[in-house]
């Protein structure tokens, strides 16, 4: 099942609180501080801060000696804290690649916020020693982060990464919808963060069929009472992106004898999801709730595959197609008057890919009303949805320009579909 940081960094901060006092218990919190520290240390050594050196950086390393100093003094132990701990440490060595500057000093304050309810826990009790100079040491630190932190907040688009699900092991033998759709978002998002490693053509159409069922899903969850013509339809602009992908080939539009691991979550998405039925209100709860909280990741997966696929295509010239479909160049006349032939296939250029661009441009802006539409008070209370995500997708709504954009988005993901079939004809189906 996936996870993600912060519900793994929530879990902990809600088990300490409720932890009695005892010997195990002030254990317990003094390994996990360790593993805090080791997530610590990893932060600041990928940069917190983008300049070197600076107050960032220097808070950072000293609350993450002193959680060190005071893990090695703890007694080994391996309880419920200890493994929250560890698991939240690990998540974020995973989370490394999609993380940058600002989204990790969101990450460690979120980890100082939780350091305290730890060491609430083993100050009762803890003798004169270095274990206590160690933790008074915490203690102060972490209060000094924090008002750092207060000074100098994450903006809310870093706080993301937090929410950022974190699939388990692949279990391609489950039937519970709830759990594919969390697990197949968190494959797509780790599937589309490198610009360095981009996935094939073939792998972002079905990407994008599962991003508009996804959307089609969650487009249900809205009020019964709204207009249907006022509904944002992400689920068409998801189609649109599909349309304007039509034209371009690397070599990997043929028959594959494997299909990578995110072609086969998003088929397993797109599944249960069909196989759910129309009605929502006949779905379970946990798949409302999957559904209302996956898609509030879709925009981050748009500015994924926009800025880091699309633009690596447009960079490298990995892309391929016939000059008779793309726009128009006098140095590619030869090559259009071949027609549909071997002759007639021209390299694409960054000019060509707009059409692309544009219509993951327009997924983003209606994936960001539909995850709004989707995320009611009830939803938004439960402890998975990811609050962060949502707020961050808020703040771009809430931009007076936005509405305007919305509108514009609205019609052209309407008008993008029948223009695409008017310049193919069911010739070019591909």
């Amino acid at each position: 099942m996936a996870t993600s940081l912060g519900q793994l960094l929530d879990a902990l901060a809600d088990t300490a609180r409720a932890t009695d006092d005892s010997a195990a218990a002030r254990a317990d919190a003094g390994t996990a501080l360790g593993h805090l520290g080791r997530a610590l240390a990893h932060l600041r050594r990928d940069g917190v801060s983008p300049f070197a050196g600076d107050r960032r950086e220097q808070q950072v390393a000293a609350l993450a000696a002193a959680c060190t100093e005071l893990g090695v003094r703890a007694p080994a132990t391996e309880s419920a804290l200890t493994r929250l701990a560890a698991a939240a440490a690990d998540t974020l060595a995973v989370l490394h690649p999609d993380a940058t500057v600002a989204s990790r000093w969101a990450a460690a304050t979120a980890v100082a916020e939780t350091i305290t309810p730890l060491t609430e826990i083993i100050a009762p009790g803890l003798p004169d020693g270095p274990a206590a100079e160690w933790l008074t040491e915490t203690q102060h630190q972490a209060v000094l982060m924090l008002q750092a932190a207060a000074l100098d907040p994450p903006f809310r688009a870093d706080t993301v990464l937090l929410d950022r699900p974190v699939p388990g092991p692949a279990d391609d033998a489950s039937v519970d919808a709830a759990l594919v759709v969390s697990d197949t978002v968190g494959v797509l998002l780790r599937a589309t963060a490198r610009a360095s490693d981009p996935p094939s053509v073939v792998e972002v159409l079905a990407y994008t069929i599962a991003a508009q069922t996804l959307s089609s899903a969650a487009e249900r969850l809205g009020p019964a009472d709204a207009p249907a013509a006022g509904r944002p339809r992400a689920s068409d602009a998801w189609r649109a992106v599909r349309g304007a992908l039509r034209p371009y080939d690397d070599g990997s539009r043929r028959h594959h004898e494997h299909a990578p691991h995110g072609v086969t979550a998003a088929g397993r998405l797109h599944a249960v999801l069909s196989a759910a039925g129309p009605d929502p209100t006949a779905w379970t709860a946990s798949l409302r709730g999957s559904v209302a909280a996956g898609v509030q990741h879709l925009p981050t997966f748009a500015s994924q595959l926009l800025y880091r696929t699309v633009r690596h295509w447009a960079d490298s010239g990995a892309l391929i197609g016939y000059a008779r479909d793309m726009p128009p160049r006098e140095e590619r006349v030869a090559a259009f008057l071949r027609g549909y032939q071997p002759g007639g296939m021209v390299r694409a250029h960054a000019d060509d890919l707009r059409p692309v661009v544009g219509a993951l441009h327009n997924a983003r802006l209606l994936s960001l009303a539909v995850a709004d539409q989707a995320a009611d008070p009830a939803v938004r209370a439960t402890a998975a949805f990811p609050q962060r995500a949502w707020a961050a997708n808020r703040e771009v709504l809430d931009n007076p320009q936005t509405p305007l954009a919305l509108s514009a988005a609205r019609q052209r993901s309407h008008e993008q579909p029948q223009a695409t079939r008017a310049r193919f004809g069911p010739g070019r189906a591909r």
